[in-house]
This record gives C-alpha cells, structure tokens and sequence, in this order.
C-alpha cells in the first residue's frame, strides 16, 4: 500500500505543471486520506469464507436493527447505498466521508457488526435465486416420480416394467441425494435467513 501511494505522488508531482502545485498537493492528501481510511476499515472487512457464512444463523433481532439503522440515515446520506458495506464504503469516499465514521456517530451496532450483517445478508440475497431454483428442481422430481409410477400401474410389458422400474429406482436415488443437501444444518440456516430478510424487509416496506 505504501509503496503504491508513493509511487501516485511521485507521478502526480511530476506530470503536475509548477502552476498546478496546489492541485497536485490537493490530489496527494486526498490520496493519503483514502489510504488512511482503507488501513483503518480493513480488517473489518476481510471477506467472511463462504462456508463460515452458509452456518450463520441470523436471529430477527440484529436483522431488525441493521435495516433499522440503514432506513434511519438514508435521507441523511441518500447518495450512499448502506445495504452493501463495501459499495457504501466506495461511495462515501467519493462523498469525503469515512464509512466507519458514518456507521459509529449514526448507527447503533458496531461497524464490525454492520460490515458481517451486510455481507451474511448480501449472501442470502445473492443465493435466493439458487435456494427457489433448488425448490422447483425439488417439486418437478417428485412430480416425474409420480409420473413413473403412475405408468408402473398401466400394465406394460415385462421389458417395459423393467425399464420403468430401473427409471424409478434412479428418480428415488436422486431425490433422496437432493433432500440430504435440501436439509442439512447449512442449506436450512440459508433458507432461514432469507425467510427472515423477507419478512422484515416487507414489513418495514423495503
């Protein structure tokens, strides 16, 4: 990082006409200033690993209170989209605001705790259409067994009754695999967590 910042003003200085030493100096602080502010947020938000995200399990009251705090300063900073910590921490520098300060002046959880909300429920958001796409795979398999089994009752022939038996018989594998990863701890706290997103963003109108 450092050796970047470096590097910019050398280059700022250089291409800078001796008329322009303000501007260039103008341009270095501002540099200077975002450094300090990325050095500052950084271990925050260092990315939670995808399989530690899938075992959170959100509870209704901290999901509450981040879309409260969120809701509560959007028309103080309506620029600043606070939903996704690190799209609200590009667009508060482009705004000359500290996202971190923003988060502990106006809201009432940490900014540790406003940067791990966001990400878990950016995530959930991201997956619903994977977890509605599970759901319908889920729904047309059971129907196809159906199906087959319904064909086993019209009496076909031996060869054909093996072969539908052979069908259903992998139809039943298959869907037995698909609801071991439909209901495992994992796969059930991301349903759980998007319910929970769903049901207080519609209440709160969002």
């Amino acid at each position: 990082m450092k050796i970047i910042i470096i590097l910019v003003i050398f280059a700022t200085l250089l291409f800078a006409g001796c008329g322009k030493f303000d501007e260039a100096k103008k341009a270095i602080n501002t540099i200077k200033q975002v450094a300090e502010i990325a050095d500052d947020t950084a271990d925050s938000f260092k990315d939670l690993d995808e399989e530690e995200i899938k075992k959170i399990k959100l509870k209704e009251k901290e999901v509450r209170s981040f879309f409260n705090n969120i809701t509560k300063i959007k028309e103080k900073y309506p620029d600043i989209h606070f939903q996704v910590a690190q799209v609200a921490f590009i667009e508060a520098i482009g705004a000359g605001e500290n996202l971190k300060d923003i988060v502990n002046r106006e809201m009432n959880i940490s900014f540790d705790e406003y940067t791990r909300l966001s990400t878990v429920i950016t995530f959930v958001e991201a997956t619903s259409i994977g977890l509605q796409l599970s759901k319908a795979m889920y729904e047309q398999m059971l129907l196809g067994k159906e199906t087959l089994e319904s064909k086993l009752d019209a009496f076909p022939t031996a060869e054909e009754k093996k072969e539908l038996e052979k069908a259903l018989a992998e139809a039943e594998r298959e869907i037995e695999e698909f609801e071991k990863e439909m209901y495992n701890d994992e796969y059930a706290n991301i349903k759980h967590n998007y319910d929970l997103i769903l049901k207080i963003k519609k209440e709160m109108d969002i």
